[in-house]
């Protein structure tokens, strides 16, 4: 009899596993959440300074009780996962000497598993990790946190081992809901950042969740191929990414070039940024294939804001490879994402050269676009071309007000804090009625559009759609999923939308020359 209860008791916890492995498979959406953090600053980051471990724990600690109250609110709310942005546990603008009291030796997850909550004693000197680690393991919840790691080194071994004996990197690091440290990224593109070293190679690091497949990269990497394509090479459709990004419009806002990253990839992007409006820091989102969920985008009052959303579940993908002509590589997925990258669409035969009297040059963002005004009229057709691009611009406004609209193209290297190659076409808003106004960061907008169709003879599969409206006296991201982009065009029906700020595509052609931001740059803050 008793082994007839035991066999029934064992057949129900068996039916229970199964229902509970079949609702994680079916899965079909995830709560995920950003949290966009007023980052309290040390008031010792001089060239000379030196403060005890025990100084840079009383700082930290302001920043990390911040943390968990956010993890708390958070875990009320149902929250799977959450991410902080980078510099958010000590700030900015150190130098080499200032920022060492402040960081940790953090174990390598691919070598051994820790819970520095459960096992705090295993490293000395890991005050931060086992806050961190415990915050994942009471809430039950994925957190991803940007740190610095302090990993010894010797000259003999390392070559580049910096005098002090140490490199120091700045880290994104994941803890599951056990508190168990699961990844750590070493940042590859650095900004100007002189109080951290490069790692010797370039890291591709991905964390499973039931969920999704997760990889990470931080702030500036998101321009370059090396990690971020190659995540994406890998089949990785979730990303989280810690930022100190400083808002760069009318090309590289925030929220504008992080929600069409996300839209030009197919991917789910958890973006966390540092808050700190003087110094334009601000602009956080959770971003899918399909647009923007929610964003955060405060530049007058220095506030954190804790955004939550609901996100689509994407599965990794496994796609395989080919190559171009021109060697760059060409993704086929085994199954078609969401939103298919783009590929070249106009040729030559479409989009010819423009020689009309009508084109002007202006700035943008240090690189000299060709532009044409939009005519006072309500609708019409422009083709504009720089160098081997052409883009080609289909509107249709509503009333026709006082705002001055210009079409523009770029096709060139970018050259300013960082080497890059893009191709861009972009509709803006010039920011007063002269030609040199084009281009400078607007500030708002009044025109309704009904239509705009933006395309490009772009020749990189890597172009992004950028839409910016204007909402509420400020910049907004469109919540409303009135537009679309497939193969190189992106198409607005605007007439639901705020005024336009700024509508265009963004390419990157990774084949061409590019480097790193780590040169010298005239200013005391040290971002991105």
């Amino acid at each position: 009899m008793a082994g007839f209860q035991l066999a029934n008791v064992l057949h129900v916890v068996l039916i229970l596993a199964s229902c509970c492995d079949a609702e994680k498979l079916e899965r079909t959406t995830f709560k995920a959440a950003v949290y966009e953090h007023a980052v309290i600053l040390s008031d010792v980051r001089h060239e000379n300074a030196s403060v005890s471990r025990t100084t840079a724990l009383q700082h930290m600690m302001k920043n990390l009780n911040i943390y968990r109250d956010q993890v708390e609110t958070a875990a009320q709310q149902g929250v799977d996962i959450i991410v902080f942005p980078e510099d958010g546990i000590y700030g900015m603008g150190f130098t080499r000497k200032a920022l060492t009291a402040y960081l940790e030796y953090i174990p390598d997850p691919k070598n051994e598993s820790w819970s520095a909550c459960s096992e705090p004693n295993r490293y000395p000197d890991t005050h931060v990790q086992h806050f961190l680690s415990c915050l994942a393991k009471n809430n039950s919840m994925f957190v991803v946190a940007n740190f610095g790691d302090k990993q010894p080194c010797s000259k003999s071994l390392h070559p580049s081992c910096p005098s002090d004996g140490h490199f120091q990197f700045n880290t994104d690091i994941v803890y599951n809901p056990n508190g168990t440290l699961i990844a750590k990224y070493h940042k590859q593109n650095l900004f100007f950042e002189y109080q951290f070293d490069f790692p010797s190679t370039t890291e591709v690091v991905t964390f499973n969740t039931p969920f999704g497949l997760f990889g990470m990269f931080t702030c500036f990497d998101i321009i370059f191929h090396d990690p971020t394509i190659d995540l994406i090479n890998l089949g990785v459709r979730n990303i989280v990414f810690p930022t100190a990004w400083m808002d760069a419009p009318p090309l590289l806002g925030a929220v504008q070039f992080h929600s069409a990253f996300a839209r030009g990839m197919g991917l789910n992007f958890l973006s966390a940024n540092i808050n700190w409006p003087l110094m334009r820091f601000h602009g956080s989102g959770i971003y899918t294939p399909d647009g923007v969920l929610t964003y955060y985008y405060n530049d007058r009052q220095r506030r954190g804001q804790l955004l939550i959303a609901d996100v689509p579940v994407i599965r990794s993908l496994t796609p395989a490879l080919t190559t171009r002509t021109d060697g760059s590589p060409v993704v086929q997925w085994d199954q078609p994402p969401t939103v298919r990258l783009p590929s070249q669409l106009y040729g030559d035969a479409v989009l010819t050269k423009d020689h009309d009297n009508s084109t002007f040059s202006s700035f943008v963002f240090h690189d000299l676009f060709t532009f044409k005004f939009l005519d006072d009229v309500s609708a019409g057709t422009l083709s504009i071309c720089n160098n081997a691009l052409c883009c080609f611009l289909e509107y249709e406004r509503g009333v026709v007000g006082d705002d001055v609209y210009a079409f523009g193209a770029f096709d060139g290297l970018h050259t300013y804090q960082g080497t890059y190659y893009i191709q861009v076409c972009t509709l803006l808003r010039c920011s007063g009625p002269t030609k040199s106004s084009c281009g400078k960061p607007p500030t708002e907008a009044k025109t309704h559009f009904r239509k705009i169709i933006v395309s490009g003879n772009f020749s990189s599969p890597y172009v992004f759609p950028e839409v910016v409206t204007y909402q509420n006296r400020s910049l907004a991201a469109p919540l409303q999923h009135t537009w679309t982009f497939t193969q190189s065009v992106l198409s607005l029906d605007t007439r639901v939308m705020d005024p336009v700020v700024s509508a265009g595509l963004f390419g990157r052609v990774y084949t061409k020359s590019e480097s790193n931001g780590h040169n010298q740059v005239d200013s005391s803050i040290q971002r991105n």
